[in-house]
């Protein structure tokens, strides 16, 4: 399985109790995954969601098989364009679930903390631009490409040696360098930095919890591991 997508997220609220974790994480991973299947059009993947408490933060993770992934790829006019876009939903849905998380805390007046990450997409880009630039030859360009997606999809690794042969010059940045590190999903500079306010005081509990959902596939049960951290 080859991963398509990260999202990390940190949210400051207080710690809820573990039944309400539990309940708020769980639909955290239904909503999301509601939103996955309308936005990417790809025939599987696996679905991975871990929320752990002390506030709440939380990691996400869409993964897919290199078959599924490079005949996704391969419809489009050009791979390095096809990256382009599912990396553009990726992102989207990584969005989705960073506001998601903070719905239900509209008096905590809290922003989730995001970062989305393209993983794989972005390790392809940066083929086609380092290629571009010199730095590696396609030739070279394809070893580290049969690293990512292994030696099962020889049509699209014809057609991926082929793109990265008729690569022009001056392409952009990778994706991930123009599209994220932004911290907040909105607001300016101001918003996000604040100025600092007395800490508030929290109870503390002495067990913490982390949730872990997860699907394996579309078709699959969901998984759900509650454990002590």
């Amino acid at each position: 399985m080859i991963n398509i997508g990260t999202t990390d997220f940190y949210l400051d609220v207080p710690s809820l109790p573990v039944e309400e974790f539990e309940s708020y994480s769980t639909k955290l991973f239904d909503e999301w995954e509601e939103y996955v299947r309308e936005v990417l059009k790809l025939p599987d993947y696996y679905l991975a969601l871990d929320v752990q408490e002390g506030s709440i933060s939380a990691k996400s993770k869409i993964l897919v098989s290199a078959t599924a992934l490079c005949t996704f790829l391969a419809t489009y006019g050009s791979i390095s364009s096809g990256a382009k876009s599912l990396y553009s939903d990726i992102r989207a849905v990584g969005n989705y679930l960073g506001e998601q998380a903070a719905a239900p805390f509209p008096e905590a007046n809290a922003k989730p903390r995001l970062r989305n990450r393209g993983e794989a997409l972005t390790k392809l880009q940066s083929l086609f631009v380092r290629v571009a630039n010199g730095s590696l030859t396609p030739d070279e360009a394809m070893i580290l490409a049969r690293s990512l997606f292994g030696d099962d999809v020889p049509d699209f690794m014809d057609q991926l040696q082929e793109s990265l042969e008729n690569t022009p010059s001056q392409l952009p940045l990778p994706i991930e360098e123009i599209e994220i590190d932004s911290i907040d999903t909105s607001g300016s500079d101001d918003e996000r930095n604040p100025p600092k306010q007395k800490e508030r005081i929290r109870a503390i509990r002495p067990d913490q919890y982390r949730v872990e959902i997860w699907r394996e596939s579309k078709k699959s049960e969901r998984n759900i591991r509650v454990r002590k951290v």
